[in-house]
This record gives C-alpha cells, sequence and structure tokens, in this order.
C-alpha cells in the first residue's frame, strides 16, 4: 500500500440485518489527529438501542492490512456516549457492552465494543448522539428524527391470521408512518422435513424472502394524510421462492408450519447513506463519501421494524403445493 493510508473502519446498518463491517479508504499527508466514527440507528419499536464508536487509524510503520487485525486500532480508549432527546433535554447515557459476537473478517473480531441503552425512543422525534473522547475532549455528534410506525393493513391483520394461497396475487398494505423514506419487506417460512422412509424427524428449515427493497415512500405535505402503499405479490413468485431455497429429494417429505413477514421502515439519512454506497455500474467507479457525523464520519438515522410472525398456512393451500409445477416435486403433506 503505497503513501500514507488513512483506514477508517465503521458498521454498516441495513434495514433488516445485524451489524457487520464496512471498509473506506481515504488518502492523506497531513498529521495524525485523532478521528472518531460513529454508526447508528435509533429504533422507537425495539427493546435496545446499539450506537457503534470506532476510531480511524494512520500507521506509517505497518500494512493497514495488519493494523486492522489489532483491537487497539479499532477502539477508543476512554469516550463517552450520550442520547440527547431534544423535545425535553433529557440525557441519555449508553453504556459500553461486549455481548454481541462479531463475525470474523478482514477487522479484528476478539472484542465488538457497543454503547447501549433499553430506555424506551418515543416516535417522531429527534434525538441528538453525542460522543466524546476522554483522551482529547473531542466530540462527534448528529441529529435524526425517529419514525412513527406504520399501520400493517395485510396481509395480517387480524388477531387470529392465517396465510392463505387461494388468491393469485398475495396482497401487502400498509400505511408508512411519519419520517419514512423506504421500505423494505421481507417474508419468512419454516418448514419441517422428515424421512419418507420411516417419517423420522430431520430438522427444520427457516428461509427468508427478500419481497421488496428500498422502495421509496413519498412523504405528504403539511397535514396531509399517509398514503396506503399495495404492493401485489404474484403467488408464483412466492412458490418458487421456496423451489428454490428447498432441496428436491424423493428422500424428504415436508409439512409446511408457517409463516411471518416483517417490515423495515428507514428514514431520510438512511436512504442516502444507501443510495451513496450502492455499488457504481458507469464507467468512474470513484464514489463520494456519506457521512452526517459533525467532528468525524459515520451514520446517525432511524428505522423502525415491525413484524408479524408464526402464521399457520391454510390447509386448502397445502394443495397447490402439492399440485403447482414450482412446489410438487417437494413433496409437501398435510
Amino acid at each position: 500500500m503505497k503513501g500514507n493510508r488513512f483506514l477508517i473502519t465503521g458498521l454498516f446498518v441495513f434495514f433488516g440485518g445485524w451489524l457487520t463491517y464496512c471498509e473506506n479508504e481515504v488518502d492523506i499527508n497531513a498529521d495524525w489527529k485523532e478521528t472518531m466514527v460513529v454508526y447508528g440507528l435509533l429504533d422507537p419499536n425495539d427493546t435496545i438501542q446499539y450506537i457503534k464508536v470506532n476510531k480511524a487509524f494512520l500507521n506509517n510503520n505497518t500494512s493497514a492490512l495488519v493494523a486492522a487485525q489489532n483491537s487497539d486500532s479499532l477502539y477508543l480508549k476512554n469516550v463517552e456516549v450520550n442520547l440527547i432527546r431534544l423535545n425535553t433535554g433529557e440525557v441519555i447515557p449508553l453504556q459500553k457492552t461486549n455481548n454481541v459476537i462479531k463475525n470474523p473478517g478482514l477487522f479484528a473480531s476478539d472484542v465488538n465494543y457497543l454503547y447501549t441503552t433499553k430506555n424506551a425512543i418515543a416516535e417522531n422525534e429527534p434525538y441528538k448522539v453525542e460522543v466524546k473522547s476522554g483522551l482529547t475532549g473531542n466530540i462527534a455528534s448528529a441529529v435524526t428524527w425517529t419514525l412513527r410506525k406504520a399501520r400493517i393493513e395485510a396481509p395480517f391483520r387480524s388477531n387470529t391470521p392465517i396465510f392463505s394461497l387461494a388468491a393469485n396475487y398475495i396482497t401487502i398494505s400498509y400505511v408508512p408512518g411519519t419520517n419514512a423514506y423506504a421500505f423494505d419487506i421481507k417474508m419468512t417460512a419454516q418448514i419441517e422435513e422428515y424421512n419418507a422412509a420411516d417419517t423420522s424427524f430431520i430438522g427444520t428449515k427457516n428461509i427468508t424472502w427478500n419481497v421488496i427493497t428500498n422502495y421509496a415512500i413519498s412523504q405528504p405535505g403539511f397535514n396531509q394524510p399517509m398514503q396506503t402503499v399495495i404492493h401485489q405479490i404474484d403467488r408464483l413468485s412466492f412458490l418458487q421462492f421456496l423451489a428454490n431455497s428447498l432441496t428436491v429429494s424423493k428422500n424428504i417429505i415436508r409439512k409446511f408450519k408457517t409463516v411471518g413477514i416483517q417490515y423495515y421502515g428507514g428514514s431520510q439519512n438512511l436512504i442516502d447513506y444507501i443510495s451513496v454506497n450502492e455499488p457504481s455500474i458507469g464507467i468512474v467507479q470513484k464514489q463520494a463519501e456519506y457521512s452526517n457525523i459533525e467532528g468525524g464520519f459515520g451514520l446517525f438515522g432511524s428505522r423502525c421494524k415491525q413484524e408479524v410472525n408464526k402464521v399457520p398456512l391454510e390447509p386448502a393451500s397445502i394443495g397447490i403445493l402439492q399440485s403447482n409445477p414450482a412446489t410438487k416435486e417437494l413433496n409437501f403433506i398435510r
């Protein structure tokens, strides 16, 4: 690696995902200075909030790839992290934890320090994150508005929902909450597998289908109501999802147990971050850097995850799985 390289490590938080890592490289020839990298998404519908704080590092004597495997190169030794509820002035101190396992990769995974709180986060309010270095007194901060929960209308709305494949289309309908500028929607299915010869239990498959990705939402004008969003998903697409996720074998029979659906709304700054970081398809591969952190780098935004799980399949729909060409060889039984 030629010259001095500033390796910024961060936490890329997507709509429905856990905490994973990405990297950006910036050429720099100035003297070293402390640079904080902050990532976090507030979710008013979650019971715990996470903020990730890293430091950017410069090492003239060691390859950046080698330094990245040293945890001391990634984390600030002394830092204070607070959330501030701007409408009330309430200060919420975050606690340092190391209880979320990080997958092995380019960056050191022996520790994974996060800053957390179980304090309730209000919907549709501005919050500020403030990170203060105990070494230099430097402060990195950002503000985001939290989302209001969506009103879920279909496919599961009643207190005793059931999933049916009788219609040619699966209808997904919801009214987005305030400050939601895009949605991801996923469906999950739980399938039990048995030995065809003696019906002994083999195991349970939990499979996930990315139904809708980054669907843009237009926020209404002042005092105007949000409009209902309706997605009509071809039933065949769901059947093909099953066919692509399960192995055809005459030695396996299956029972369809339950389905679930997850809605992920994202704030404007999260959508901007994702848009800037999408892979380039043009001749020029250089991409802009997106950050809304003052005094540092990273992303502070909001999302809202809502889900309905463990919905049983209508018994009559088993006949569709047994007869449709896309799924009949998967050997579903009642």
